[in-house]
C-alpha cells in the first residue's frame, strides 16, 4: 500500500508586490507571504490580527506568488506577519520550492523563537529581526529569547531592527545595544521610529532618536535611522 505524506497547510493573510519598506534592503521590490498570527502583542503593532483566513496549501501560496510576479520584477520573497515562525513546518516546505525558482528568502520576524529559526535557517537569505523593547511593546521582555535568537541568525545576513516610541526607555536600548556588540557588533542595527496607526499615536521625538544613534554608535558599527518608508509614501 503506497503512503500518502499529507502536505502542511497554514494560515497565510495575503500575497502581494510591493517595495520593502523597512530596514537595509528599503527600496527593493519583494514579493510579501503576510501569516497570520502572532505571539506577541505590540502597542504599536501596525498589522493587528483580524478573523483568521482559511487555511492555504503550499501549491496555492506558490501559485499566488507567482502570479503577483508576472513580469518576475521582484527577486525576494519577504516571509513576514504576525510572527511567521510560528508556522516553521509550513515553511519547511514552503521555502525550498521557492529557492528552486531562484527566489531569495527574506525572513522578517519578532525573533523570539530561536529553535524554529533553527528549523528553516538554511533555506534563508537574510533576517531581518526585531529586538522588542519592553518599554516600548508594553509586553514582557525576551533578553534571553534574542541574544539565542541572533547567534543562530548571524549564519547568515542578518540585521537587527529596534522600534522605538515615545515611551522607550533608555535603560532597555541600551541592553538591547549591548547584546548585539556581545555577539557581534558589525551587525546593521536599526532604529526605527514606530508609525503612527489606528489609536496609536506613541511617534518618538527626533532629536532624541539622533541622540540615541549617537550613543550606539559608541558600541557598534552600523546605526542607521530608517523610518518605515512604505508608510511615508502610502505604499502597501
Amino acid at each position: 500500500m503506497k503512503i500518502v505524506f499529507k502536505q502542511p497547510t497554514a494560515k497565510v493573510t495575503e500575497i502581494f508586490l510591493s517595495i520593502q519598506g523597512e530596514g537595509v534592503h528599503a527600496g527593493d521590490e519583494h514579493i510579501f507571504v503576510r501569516f497570520h498570527g502572532c505571539n506577541m502583542r505590540c502597542t504599536f503593532c501596525d498589522t493587528p490580527q483580524s478573523e483568521a483566513p482559511a487555511d492555504s496549501s503550499i501549491r496555492s501560496v506558490v501559485d499566488k506568488i507567482i502570479d503577483a510576479n508576472p513580469q518576475k520584477k521582484a527577486g525576494a520573497v519577504t516571509i513576514t506577519g504576525g510572527e511567521p515562525l510560528l508556522h516553521s513546518n509550513f515553511l519547511k516546505c514552503l521555502l525550498p520550492a521557492l529557492r528552486d525558482r531562484g527566489y531569495r528568502i527574506h525572513l522578517d520576524t519578532n525573533g523570539t523563537l530561536p529553535d524554529k529559526l533553527c528549523e528553516i535557517i538554511n533555506e534563508l537569505d537574510v533576517i531581518a529581526m526585531d529586538i522588542k523593547l519592553p518599554s516600548s511593546t508594553k509586553d514582557k521582555h525576551f533578553w534571553e529569547e534574542h541574544a539565542k535568537f541572533l547567534d543562530i541568525a548571524r549564519a547568515r545576513s542578518v540585521f537587527v531592527k529596534v522600534v522605538v516610541t515615545d515611551e522607550t526607555d533608555w535603560a532597555d536600548m541600551e541592553k538591547a545595544i549591548g547584546l548585539v556588540e556581545g555577539i557581534d557588533r558589525s551587525i546593521p542595527f536599526i532604529l526605527q521610529p514606530a508609525s503612527e496607526f489606528g489609536e496609536f499615536r506613541g511617534k518618538p521625538d527626533n532629536a532624541r532618536i539622533l541622540e540615541w544613534q549617537k550613543k550606539a554608535r559608541e558600541k557598534l558599527k552600523d546605526v542607521r535611522v530608517i523610518p518605515q518608508l512604505h508608510k511615508i509614501e502610502g505604499i502597501k
